[in-house]
């Protein structure tokens, strides 16, 4: 999944599947080229042990909190 809109209400540390509060479990650079441009975030559910992934565009998420 590819989160492009920052502007909702998404929330990556909620389960989809229950509601429960997800934790970070890795993050994997994913290298293009000579640089590493994207990351992939890997959360888990305490409570149902659901697990997302989310692809993460660095230059992009530096860009929205500078």
């Amino acid at each position: 999944m590819v989160w492009r809109n920052a502007s909702t209400s998404f929330d990556p540390y909620r389960c989809p599947e229950c509601g429960a509060t997800m934790r970070l479990a890795r993050v994997e650079p994913r290298p293009v080229g000579r640089s590493v441009e994207f990351e992939r975030h890997i959360y888990r559910c305490e409570d149902c042990a659901n697990t997302s992934r989310f692809v993460i565009d660095r230059q992009a998420a530096d860009y929205a909190f500078a």
